[in-house]
C-alpha cells in the first residue's frame, strides 16, 4: 500500500493514519471531508473505497427515489444511506477503485466528482420535510441540466491539451477544442487547401487525397444508379508523437461531413484512460459513453496500443470489444481513428480479429526533415510578431540538426519546447539593464538561442495556446 498511500498524501492535505488493508484513513480534500478503506474483493481485487458524509436527514419516498435516479445516472458517485442512533439516516457519496491501477488522473476525478455532488445535493438531500412531487421534480432537473453542463465543460478539458504539432494555417478545425456540432458546411476542395498548406506530410496528403477521391467516387456511382462500393471509413495512424495526427484526424471528420459520411463531423480526442474504469464491469459503460459522445463524428483514440496493454489487467479487451460493437450497430454514425507509434498499432490491430477488418487503411506519418522543423519554428515567430538576427537564425539551425532523431522523437513538439524556451532566455536578456529596448520587443539575439545538444525541457500544461499546441 506504499504507493497508494504516497498517491494520496501528494494530492490530499492532512492525511491521517497508515494506508493498510481493512483499516480506514482519513483526509481533506477541496475543503471536503473523507474517509477511506481498502479492501478486498471475493475475486481477489484490491480495492479502495472512498467516501464523504452529504447530510443526516429524515428519508422519505421523495428523497429515496432521487437518491434512486441519481445512482442510475452519475459517473464516479453512489450515493449510500445508513441509520443513525437517534432514529435519522446519514446519506453519503461514495466511490471504489482498484488499487492495481489507480493512478492520479482516475484519483482527482473520482474526488471532483464526489467534491462536486455533496455540494450539488445536499441542499436538497438535508432539508427536514418531505417535497411534493412537483417540486423534486423540478430540483432534479435543474441539478440534471447542471451536471450536463460540468460534464461538458470537463470533456473539453480532457479533450484539448494533446494537439499534435504541425505547420500550417489557423483553421476552425485545428482550433476545436471540444465536441461541438460544425454550424457551416465547409467544402471537400478547401478543406484539402488547407490540408495542403501544411508543413510536410506529403505521403499523409497523399493518402487522404486517396481517400477523398475513392468517396467521391462511390458517391458518383450511386448517383448513377450503379451498386454501392463500400469502404470502411475507420482509419490507422502511424508515427511519432508531434507529427500532426490529432489535426489531420480534425480535418478527416471536416471531409467525412463534406462527403455525407458523417452528419456532424465533430471529433471527440481521447486516450486508453478515457475508456478504461478501474473496476470490474465499469468499462463497457465509460467506453459507451464515449462512443455516444462522438456519434455523428469522429472518435480519435491516441496511443490506442494502450488498450492490449498488460496494465490493465484484462480491462483492455471489455473496451476493445465495446468499441467494435458500437461501430458496428452504428455503421455511418461514427467513424473511428486510432493512433500511435507503428510497432505497437500492429499489435493492437493484431489483438483482435474484428479489429483489421474495420481499420483496413493506415496512413503513416514521418518524422518532419530539418527544414520543415525550422519552417514550424518560423510560424511561431510570425504568429507572435518575433523576428531572429542572422546568427540567431544560423543558430537555431544548428540546434534542430543537433535534435537526437528516432522513437519518440517530439517533431512539431520539439519546436514549441524549443519556442518557449527561447522566449523565456529573450525575456531575461531584455531586462538585462532593468528597461526593455524598443527593439527586444520583436527582435532575438544569438545570446538567447540554446547551444546545440542543449535538453530543453517541455513547457508547463496552460501556456500559451497557440495553433500548434
Amino acid at each position: 500500500m506504499e504507493y497508494l498511500q504516497q498517491l494520496i498524501a501528494e494530492m490530499v492535505s492532512d492525511l491521517q493514519g497508515d494506508i493498510e488493508i481493512d483499516e480506514e484513513f482519513s483526509f481533506t480534500y477541496q475543503g471536503q471531508e473523507f474517509s477511506g478503506r481498502v479492501y478486498e474483493r471475493f475475486n481477489g481485487h484490491i480495492v479502495v473505497a472512498f467516501s464523504a458524509e452529504v447530510c443526516t436527514t429524515k428519508m422519505g419516498r421523495s428523497k429515496q427515489d432521487l437518491i434512486n435516479r441519481l445512482n442510475g445516472l452519475l459517473p464516479f458517485t453512489v450515493f449510500k444511506v445508513s441509520k443513525s442512533n437517534n432514529g435519522e439516516h446519514v446519506i453519503s457519496a461514495t466511490h471504489s477503485l482498484s488499487v492495481a491501477s489507480i493512478n492520479p488522473e482516475q484519483l482527482m476525478e473520482s474526488l471532483d466528482s464526489i467534491v462536486f455532488q455533496v455540494g450539488e445535493q445536499r441542499p436538497v438531500l438535508s432539508r427536514s420535510a418531505e417535497l411534493s412531487p412537483k417540486v423534486e421534480e423540478l430540483l432534479r432537473e435543474d441539478s440534471e441540466k447542471r451536471r450536463i453542463t460540468r460534464t461538458e465543460e470537463r470533456i473539453s478539458d480532457d479533450i484539448e491539451d494533446d494537439v499534435d504539432d504541425l505547420g500550417g494555417e489557423s483553421t476552425s478545425a485545428t482550433r476545436a477544442r471540444k465536441p461541438t456540432v460544425r454550424s457551416n458546411d465547409v467544402s471537400t476542395s478547401g478543406i484539402l487547401r488547407d490540408l495542403r498548406r501544411l508543413v510536410g506530410l506529403e505521403p499523409v496528403k497523399v493518402e487522404v487525397e486517396r481517400l477523398v477521391a475513392a468517396r467521391e467516387f462511390a458517391n458518383a456511382r450511386v448517383a448513377a444508379g450503379l451498386p454501392a462500393i463500400d469502404q470502411s471509413p475507420h482509419l490507422v495512424f502511424t508515427g511519432n508523437p508531434g507529427t500532426g495526427k490529432t489535426t489531420v484526424a480534425r480535418m478527416v471528420a471536416d471531409l467525412y461531413k463534406a462527403l455525407g459520411i458523417l452528419k456532424k463531423g465533430h471529433v471527440v480526442e481521447a486516450d486508453c484512460s478515457k475508456l478504461i474504469a478501474a473496476y470490474i464491469g465499469q468499462t463497457p459503460i465509460k467506453t459507451q459513453r464515449l462512443c455516444e459522445e462522438a456519434r455523428g463524428g469522429v472518435l480519435f483514440i491516441d496511443e490506442a496500443y494502450g488498450l492490449t496493454a498488460h496494465q490493465h489487467q484484462g480491462y483492455g479487451p471489455e473496451a476493445i470489444e465495446t468499441l467494435l460493437k458500437f461501430m458496428e450497430d452504428n455503421r455511418g454514425d461514427i467513424v473511428v481513428i486510432v493512433a500511435g507509434y507503428p510497432k505497437e498499432m500492429q499489435g493492437f490491430l493484431d489483438a483482435n480479429p474484428g479489429l483489421r477488418s474495420r481499420f483496413d487503411v493506415v496512413i503513416d506519418f514521418p518524422d518532419y526533415a530539418t527544414d520543415e522543423l525550422g519552417q514550424i519554428f518560423d510560424l511561431y515567430l510570425e504568429e507572435f510578431e518575433l523576428t531572429l538576427t542572422v546568427d540567431a537564425r544560423e543558430k537555431v539551425i544548428s540546434y534542430v540538426n543537433s535534435l537526437p532523431r528516432g522513437r519518440g522523437f517530439g517533431n512539431g513538439r520539439a519546436m514549441r519546447n524549443l519556442f518557449n524556451e527561447v522566449v523565456r532566455r529573450h525575456a531575461v536578456w531584455a531586462m538585462r539593464n532593468g528597461e526593455i529596448d524598443a527593439a527586444d520587443l520583436t527582435t532575438m539575439r544569438a545570446e538567447v538561442i540554446p547551444d546545440p545538444g542543449t535538453v530543453v525541457s517541455a513547457p508547463e500544461s496552460g501556456g500559451h495556446r497557440g495553433v500548434y499546441l
